[in-house]
């Protein structure tokens, strides 16, 4: 079956489809009456922002992130203010930051060196993300670099040294799942960041948590048993939060 041109069905008038749009809107160009499109891959054979970020989602998924990057920045040349691609970026550069142990061109590291490569990191990727993403998704995008955000501030006080002690301090959650930045935590973090810490009753919890805790996996250890047992309460308590 041959492809037939889209025409407005308000006016007759041809639909213009913005290859840009990663969210697949059109409009009439006479009366500019909107219409959903689906499935638009290139238009007159050029790729589109929405295949190269289908594309650079695949890159990802094959743990190829410096093509994933190309594929960002191709995007960025059709469409600057897409926020996919600015998030894309930043979750790849943070990546490599980490992977390099945030470690500057000229081999210094430590807190102060840290905090100044994630802090330029999240200026130039996330925080343009967020400006220009939907209400919804900006939230969520704050949400993710929060942590990154209280570290770069804690160094810009001073008191890194105690954030650095109180991570230490070997908390139940990061004792069970074996890493401080799996999946699961992340979500118990921004469920005491959200929720707890804006009531008195949570943030009397939070306290009453990080005061119980040491002493707690102390006493869990390497239990399979005891790990395996409040493990699988975690695992039930996240999937409902």
């Amino acid at each position: 079956m041959a492809l037939q041109p889209a025409v407005c069905s308000n006016c007759g008038g041809k639909i213009m489809v913005d290859d840009i749009d990663l969210n697949g809107f059109g409009k009439c160009e006479h009366c500019k009456t909107p219409y959903k499109v689906t499935d638009v891959i290139t238009i007159d054979g050029l790729p589109t922002a929405k295949s190269l970020l289908t594309a650079a989602e695949h890159s990802i998924q094959d743990g190829n992130l410096e093509k994933a990057v190309d594929f960002f920045n191709e995007i960025l040349t059709i469409k600057p203010n897409c926020h996919e691609a600015w998030w894309g970026l930043y979750t790849c550069n943070a990546a490599f930051d980490k992977y390099y142990n945030y470690e500057d061109k000229y081999g210094k590291k430590g807190p102060l060196t840290k905090a100044e490569i994630m802090n330029g990191t999240l200026q130039k990727y996330a925080l343009r993300a967020i400006e220009y993403a939907p209400k919804d998704i900006a939230v969520r995008y704050r949400g993710d670099i929060r942590e990154s955000l209280d570290y770069v501030e804690s160094v810009k006080r001073g008191d890194y040294d105690k954030q650095i002690k109180k991570k230490r301090g070997c908390y139940i959650a990061t004792a069970v799942y074996g890493s401080y930045v799996c999946d699961e935590v992340f979500a118990l973090r921004r469920f005491r960041d959200e929720h707890l810490e804006k009531n008195l009753f949570g943030r009397g919890l939070i306290r009453f948590y990080y005061f119980v805790s040491p002493c707690l996996a102390n006493k869990i250890g390497n239990s399979s048993i005891a790990i395996g047992t409040i493990r699988r309460l975690l695992d039930s308590f996240v999937k409902r939060i």
